[in-house]
């Protein structure tokens, strides 16, 4: 009799549990990621960029979702370091060049609005898109001189895996591809978000 009234409840549980799920159409979340950038399809792309995305997802259902988010990101600058001594490091900035322009400093953001669509691959995991459109700001600049600063509207793609634990938190990891105009970023990352 225990048994059966054991089963019962860790069954009624888990019912419970997906039910709350469905019902939770809310996500925040953020990514942290890393890639490289080109402009005008440059060969000296320098070190690359390091960038960050926090986002919040309206589910419309169990496969698609609206979004809304905002990305901020900049150059990534390589160290070199030595060791002097057995206790003491000393490390150099590699500030290699921009481009196929005389600069040292990138920075961008973006405002996103795209669409969402996941596909379940077993209970927890899921493979999913997301497309939109995004309006930018970035500027590159040598030192304290800039010498390009521009905003518009371009494309914004990514493609990821997610798991998704019962408790609402996830953790992801993904390509995503954003579109400046004459600025192209791609960068892979890792996140995490909180389903509500």
């Amino acid at each position: 009799m225990k048994t059966l009234s054991l089963i019962s409840l860790l069954t009624a549980l888990a019912f419970n549990t997906q039910a709350a799920q469905n019902d939770e159409q809310h996500r925040v979340g953020i990514q942290v990621s890393g890639g490289g950038a080109s402009y005008k399809s440059s060969s000296q792309d320098g070190d690359g960029v390091g960038q960050v995305y926090a986002y919040y997802n309206y589910q419309l259902d169990s496969t698609w979702a609206l979004e809304a988010g905002i990305s901020t990101g900049s150059e990534a600058d390589d160290w070199t370091c030595k060791e002097l001594t057995n206790s003491k490091f000393v490390c150099d900035r590699n500030d290699e060049l921009l481009f196929d322009l005389n600069a040292n400093k990138v920075d961008y953001s973006n405002f996103v609005a795209a669409g969402k669509g996941q596909y379940q691959l077993t209970e927890n995991n899921y493979i999913y898109g997301k497309l939109g459109a995004q309006f930018y700001n970035y500027e590159i600049a040598r030192g304290n001189n800039k010498l390009v600063d521009e905003d518009g509207v371009g494309l914004f793609a990514e493609a990821g895996w997610q798991y998704d634990w019962d408790n609402g938190v996830a953790v992801n990891i993904a390509w995503q591809y954003i579109d400046m105009g004459d600025l192209d970023v791609n960068t892979l990352g890792a996140g995490i978000s909180y389903r509500f």
